[in-house]
């Protein structure tokens, strides 16, 4: 059994998103693993290659092409890359605001048009700011590994003694017998 790997670029998550061979989870996820965990050293050929919007696009495929501009454009001032030039063509903007979240309902909508980061917004693109969040270590989105760390020895801290040893004991026996993933490149 042959296995093929292809690198998920925005590009490819594009096409996947676009022609609906996949849904947000699956093209939007594979292109995180590929950007935090596979290709760290070289993630901006993960976002240089234009999409490829339909000649006749519907207003998904179109919201779609916007949201892929965006990321280009985020995680490029984020992550200290170059962004590519097709990111900023005008087609990639929307006329008209657009959810992510197909029929979203009120509350989901003004959550997104208040926490959506401004490469998505300006685009009038609305998504949550945890769009790209991971653990992943190389990431540094909002629920990344140091973050959960963080968060979790200040709930440590503020349990009483007894407690904090009686689930560290606990977790630390739950963990003594698991199986670790090691990556190796």
């Amino acid at each position: 059994m042959t296995f093929q790997f292809t690198t998920q670029t925005l590009s490819m998550a594009y096409d996947e998103l676009a022609s609906g061979k996949e849904g947000f989870r699956v093209a939007v996820g594979n292109f995180m693993n590929a950007f935090f965990l596979y290709y760290v050293d070289s993630r901006q050929s993960l976002i240089n290659d234009p999409i490829q919007m339909p000649e006749n696009p519907t207003e998904e495929q179109r919201g779609w092409a916007a949201f892929c501009a965006g990321a280009a454009e985020y995680l490029a001032e984020r992550y200290d890359l170059q962004c590519p030039a097709w990111a900023h063509d005008p087609a990639y903007y929307m006329p008209e605001p657009w959810y992510t979240v197909p029929n979203a309902n009120l509350a989901m909508r003004k959550h997104f048009q208040k926490t959506a980061p401004e490469a998505f917004r300006h685009r009038n693109v609305f998504c949550d700011d945890h769009v790209f969040s991971n653990t992943h270590p190389s990431s540094r989105e909002p629920g990344n590994f140091a973050d959960l760390q963080r968060r979790r020895a200040e709930i440590l801290a503020a349990l009483p003694q007894a407690e904090r040893e009686a689930f560290l004991a606990e977790h630390n026996a739950k963990m003594s017998g698991k199986p670790r993933i090691h990556i190796i490149s």
